[in-house]
């Protein structure tokens, strides 16, 4: 009995520690005169102002509750100032139910926040892959200048090369992250990493489910954790020996179009969009492997993630092109439903379907396009 009342006492500070709601004090103490400041959160994928209030002699306060860490955003408005361009002075961070504190002098930009420990740690981790980063934007600087005519300042050679070392820094950011996430298996900086860059646009979900089962079953029940779960399922329906996930989409000329009627095809689904550049990069790419293979029981299908009203952007792409295939849409841009039940968040993506309705091959690309598929494709 004694030793069940002595636990009971020693959890009680754990208890008072778990608040169940934030409470955000700042100071700005030389912020002077009639400004506010503004707290925004991350919802649904898209930002929303939850709360405002006065800063007076240079503090503030927000009180409130989230459901588990998110990011969340401060912005101080002065004067009435509307908050665009180089008017915006705003801090993001993330927000916990915590007592959370920032101190600074006139700038939120500038100020130090505390208290939240998911906060802390993301940026334990952010800053690893900063100097990464840097080297990353630094080669895209130099290698994407063009000449006022539109063509690029340096040879397609050293471009090559550039794009060749920016794929092994990202690659790099990525083992960056993974080692994070497997060293924070009881945080939610850790899963937060793992689902936003250990699962990226192409992860291949075999390698990367058995570290997601190793985290805590509180953050695997968590918002995230399902979120997390969600990803990793929807992974699986575009990895090679997957059977293809079907689907009905208008094309062109308003006609429903359904991909399983290409049965008994090789079929190359090519998600793309006319605003896209890469997209249209490659294309002459998917244009030389059509011309060679579409005799050989093969077909391309174009999911464009064009947006609402975009038809006519759509087809005029498709006709400057020259692009002989067959393409649908839905014009929901990023919200695609074909694209959203693949999980492609980026393009160009593509799946190769083999007669038989399965997932053989993805990603095909480049000028080594055609070679691939000739290779797949017997």
């Amino acid at each position: 009995m004694k030793k069940t009342i002595f636990s009971v006492f020693l959890l009680l500070p754990l208890m008072a520690a778990a608040q169940k709601s934030y409470i955000i004090s700042g100071k700005l103490p030389e912020v002077k005169g009639p400004a506010k400041a503004y707290l925004v959160l991350y919802k649904n994928e898209g930002w929303k102002e939850v709360d405002s209030v006065e800063i007076k002699n240079g503090q503030f306060q927000f009180k409130g509750t989230v459901d588990e860490p998110q990011s969340a955003l401060i912005t101080v408005r002065r004067n009435g100032a509307a908050d665009s361009g180089n008017q915006r002075d705003s801090q993001s961070f993330f927000i916990e139910n915590s007592k959370i504190s920032i101190v600074g002098t006139d700038l939120i930009s500038k100020a130090k926040i505390n208290g939240s420990v998911a906060d802390r740690e993301n940026a334990e981790r952010e800053a690893q892959i900063k100097p990464v980063t840097a080297s990353i934007m630094k080669l895209q600087d130099e290698f994407g200048k063009k000449n006022a005519d539109g063509s690029y300042v340096k040879p397609l050679e050293e471009r090559k090369k550039a794009a060749d070392s920016i794929q092994k820094l990202v690659a790099l950011n990525k083992e960056i992250s993974l080692k994070f996430a497997e060293s924070h298996l009881n945080s939610f900086a850790g899963l937060y990493a793992y689902n936003m860059y250990v699962l990226d646009n192409h992860f291949e979900p075999a390698k990367v489910e058995p570290l997601f089962h190793r985290f805590s079953a509180a953050l695997k029940s968590s918002p995230l954790g399902q979120r997390t779960a969600e990803k990793i399922e929807i992974g699986k329906r575009r990895q090679a020996g997957a059977k293809a996930t079907d689907f009905t989409q208008n094309d062109l000329n308003d006609k429903p179009f359904t991909l399983s009627s290409l049965r008994g095809k090789y079929v190359l689904v090519d998600f793309w969009a006319s605003w896209c550049g890469p997209c249209r990069a490659e294309n002459p790419n998917v244009v030389k492997a059509y011309n060679e293979l579409k005799g050989k029981n093969f077909e391309i299908v174009g999911v464009s993630l064009d947006y609402p009203g975009g038809k006519a952007v759509w087809a005029e792409a498709v006709r400057k092109d020259g692009l002989p295939w067959i393409h649908v849409s839905d014009l929901k841009g990023w919200k695609n439903e074909v694209a959203v039940m693949y999980g492609i968040n980026s393009v160009p993506q593509n799946l190769l379907i083999d007669p038989q309705g399965m997932i053989i091959a993805k990603n095909l690309r480049g000028e080594a396009l055609t070679e691939k598929l000739k290779e797949l494709i017997k």
